[in-house]
């Protein structure tokens, strides 16, 4: 017997209550419940509901849905960024490594203007506060926006984290340089690298978001993301 909107809405209530907060996770958790339901409300259709959705929770592992989500949070972590940095070499392959070469240029271009080299090292990791710092509104922005959260686009904490540690370790080579080796173009030119490489993961991360974002607005057209 297949379920009705009712039965499934009250799973899914049951679910939502039970800490599974990501709607992605908890369609996987209620198709599964249904899966076990429906033969069931065959055999006996004056089945009681929520008692075998109690018991179905009860007996789903050792830990209930936590160990579940944990699972589906590292794997889709992962998963991540896997993408991310696949889309990161992407930038040192044809025709995309024209875009990283370019950007080098005109930054090696920019630097050639600044008497004190040091300075425009300064003004870089100021472009790394505010990007950060946007990167912080936007997704707050986003949080704000949506009626239905999804694990699949929640890549915001560990994304931070990561984006926190790049910027401290590029303050922190620029905060260990000595005077001397300002005037060192090879040194000069190994820190821009590094700055256009945190760049350009920043922009396969949210490249990854948005691709991952168009994919659900597809798998589910009728939920606001």
């Amino acid at each position: 017997m297949e379920l009705t909107k009712e039965q499934l809405l009250q799973i899914h209530n049951y679910i939502y209550v039970c800490g599974i907060k990501h709607y992605d996770v908890r369609t996987e958790i209620v198709d599964h419940f249904a899966n076990i339901l429906e033969p069931k409300l065959d055999e006996n259709p004056d089945l009681h509901f929520k008692k075998e959705i109690e018991n179905i929770h009860r007996n789903f592992s050792d830990r209930g849905f936590s160990k579940l989500l944990e699972e589906k949070t590292k794997s889709v972590t992962k998963k991540f960024y896997k993408q991310s940095l696949h889309h990161l070499t992407t930038f040192f392959k044809l025709p995309k490594i024209i875009i990283t070469v370019g950007l080098f240029f005109v930054l090696f271009q920019i630097m050639s203007l600044f008497k004190d080299t040091k300075t425009f090292f300064d003004v870089l990791i100021t472009i790394l506060i505010f990007s950060y710092l946007l990167n912080i509104s936007v997704i707050f922005y986003r949080k704000k926006n949506k009626k239905e959260s999804f694990l699949v686009l929640d890549k915001s904490n560990h994304f931070n984290v990561v984006a926190l540690n790049l910027y401290q370790l590029f303050h922190l080579g620029n905060s260990f340089r000595s005077k001397e080796s300002f005037l060192n173009a090879d040194y000069n030119n190994i820190q821009l690298a590094i700055f256009v490489m945190i760049l350009l993961f920043f922009w396969s991360g949210e490249y990854v978001y948005y691709q991952n974002k168009k994919l659900v607005k597809e798998q589910y057209p009728n939920i606001i993301v």
